[in-house]
């Protein structure tokens, strides 16, 4: 018989419903029906199939921390440089000219197609390899 097994990873289908105002990322949890969910940090899931309940509180608080500081260091690697960039080119292109405007455009538009895929690839493989599996036991 099979564990259920809460994934930190966000799986496919749980990225296209995750609500973008929720600042944690859900936890994915497999039954052993293999009913799937999503959950955030903290909350029951009861499966729809078999009804069984779990509970995410379970999960060791340490450990999903350690998850939302990954979180948190790419949203910082994704929009840090273009804020800073920013903040340095902009009163530059009120004061100095509209070569600056222009100097900001190509440099964030640089981040976003040449920096940022290497980032995302990097973070995503980070996530699938390090993220702790936590086996969760039904109520």
């Amino acid at each position: 018989m099979r564990e259920p097994i809460a994934l930190a990873a966000i799986s496919k289908a749980a990225a296209r419903r995750y609500d973008r105002a929720v600042r944690e990322p859900p936890i994915s949890i497999t039954c052993d029906c293999t009913a799937e969910g999503s959950v955030a940090y903290g909350t029951r899931w009861t499966c729809e199939q078999c009804g069984r309940t779990y509970d995410t509180a379970a999960i060791p608080r340490g450990e999903y921390e350690e998850l939302l500081r990954g979180v948190r260091r790419y949203r910082l690697l994704a929009l840090g440089p273009p804020f800073l960039l920013a903040a340095v080119l902009v009163p530059l292109a009120i004061w100095g000219g509209f070569q600056y405007a222009l100097l900001l455009f190509v440099l964030v538009l640089a981040h976003g197609l040449l920096v940022m895929p290497q980032l995302r690839r990097r973070a995503t493989r980070r996530v699938h390899e390090l993220a702790p599996r936590w086996k969760l036991r039904p109520e």
